[in-house]
């Protein structure tokens, strides 16, 4: 489509002074206004804001915007070939909020991943509503939030430096958080980049979205589609394997294995079931980072999908009952993390740099579940078997039946511990800062 440019141009500059067209700017193109800087010519706004249209297709946007301002403007005059689209009401329609709409409220500095997140959400069949896309031919800026905020059912804010600082995202979310309050949205916040929240917004557990874009993904759509959070299960198929060190061939009947541990918000689930079932904590001062709430029965800021602990081997058989499954045995664990030829380590025999969360990744805490994946999975798909946390199963450490088995090594263990042969044991009323577990299954699905 060709529009005459040269013409509009000289129509901008002939009925709009420096200060209207500002104005036209911050109304229906911010992402122009926010480049504005002082001592900027009237000319030099009028190019800045042919160039931006002309790049982004933006061009009948601005024509329905001109003649919503001048109703003498006449579009067809500047187009060749084909009609312009008219100015969008000025007067307000009826609004019916989409449960299944999701505005994404984000800074301009983090538009690439706001719109790689919109496509993904997109994907899985949920509606967008996003700026500047999502502004109308003729709707002037704040109409269109409005109207986004009151249509959409979900609300994603991206947390960073530049969206904390920003104005307009301030005023998006704390718009949405009235809204959930009154239980007309869903407030899901996203940490993308490390950032000191406003005090309003820390009552809300955020998803981390710092690089692991997919995990974050996941993360958020279990969230969104809490009937579809059923633990995700991986079949080990019967057979024989070599277990332990020294490689025994031993044969098991095929079973179900949790892709990963058990997360905080999957425990959440079950003390939600049971809420006289004591949360995890420990009153010492090293347990602080890690203890829940425990007036609210929530899990501590930011840790949403990272390994429940503080979890003693009492609390794992509690919570493996209520889902209707096990705990592992040491045999079904070390197959599902090993395979049936031996391996040292998930993945091979050899040690790896930044395949598992050891004391070498020297991140000094848990990480949320997969973040190394694939590099780290078991042959079967399994994440997390070595590093992170260690692991309650099911076995007795010895005759003696007074201590139970602990696998997988953890956070702040070294890597000659993360081996899958590698044996720890502690009492079964026992809980720490680095000890979590996983659930079997003899069918698919049970959670």
């Amino acid at each position: 489509m060709n529009y005459d440019t040269v013409k509009l141009r000289q129509f901008i500059q002939d009925y709009f002074s420096s200060e209207e067209l500002r104005t036209l700017l911050f109304d229906y193109f911010r992402s122009v206004h926010d480049n504005l800087t002082d001592g900027m010519t009237k000319n030099r706004y009028v190019l800045l804001l042919l160039e931006y249209c002309h790049n982004h297709g933006k061009m009948p946007d601005l024509l329905a915007a001109i003649q919503r301002e001048r109703d003498f403007f006449q579009p067809d005059d500047y187009m060749q070939g084909q009609k312009a689209p008219t100015a969008g009401p000025a007067t307000p329609t009826p609004i019916t909020r989409n449960p299944r709409q999701i505005f994404i409220s984000h800074a301009h500095q983090d538009a690439e991943v706001a719109k790689r997140l919109a496509h993904d959400l997109e994907a899985h069949g949920y509606d967008i509503w996003i700026a500047p896309d999502s502004i109308r031919p003729g709707e002037k800026w704040v109409e269109a939030i409005n109207r986004g905020l009151e249509e959409s059912g979900i609300f994603v804010l991206l947390l960073s430096p530049d969206a904390v600082a920003s104005r307009w995202v301030q005023m998006e979310t704390n718009a949405a958080i009235e809204f959930e309050h009154e239980g007309e949205m869903h407030f899901y916040p996203l940490m993308l980049r490390a950032c000191r929240l406003p005090a309003i917004w820390r009552a809300f557990q955020y998803i981390s979205f710092r690089g692991a874009s997919e995990l974050g993904l996941e993360q958020l759509l279990s969230v969104l589609e809490p009937h579809a959070a059923a633990l995700k299960m991986i079949r080990i198929p019967s057979g024989r394997f070599l277990y332990g060190d020294n490689k025994e061939i031993i044969y098991l009947d095929e079973f179900w294995i949790a892709k990963t541990p058990i997360t905080n918000t999957e425990y959440k689930r079950f003390l939600d079931a049971n809420p006289k079932y004591k949360v995890p904590f420990a009153d010492e001062d090293w347990a602080k980072p890690y203890n829940w709430n425990r007036r609210k029965r929530i899990f501590p800021d930011g840790k949403a999908f990272h390994p429940v602990v503080l979890v003693s081997w009492h609390d794992a058989i509690a919570y493996a009952e209520w889902a209707g499954m096990k705990l592992p045995t040491e045999e079904q664990w070390e197959k599902a993390a090993r395979g049936t030829n031996g391996e040292e380590f998930p993945w091979g025999n050899e040690w790896r740099e930044n395949y598992c969360n050891t004391s070498e990744a020297r991140l000094g805490t848990t990480s949320p579940v997969g973040q190394y994946s694939p590099h780290g999975d078991s042959p079967y798909g399994c994440v997390d078997m070595s590093g992170n946390v260690w692991e309650w199963v099911d076995s007795w450490w010895d005759a003696t039946q007074t201590t139970r088995v602990l696998c997988g090594g953890s956070w702040n263990l070294v890597s000659k511990d993360a081996r899958v042969t590698f044996r720890f044991k502690d009492y079964p009323n026992y809980s720490d800062l680095n000890i979590g577990f996983r659930v079997v299954s003899s069918t698919a699905s049970k959670s």
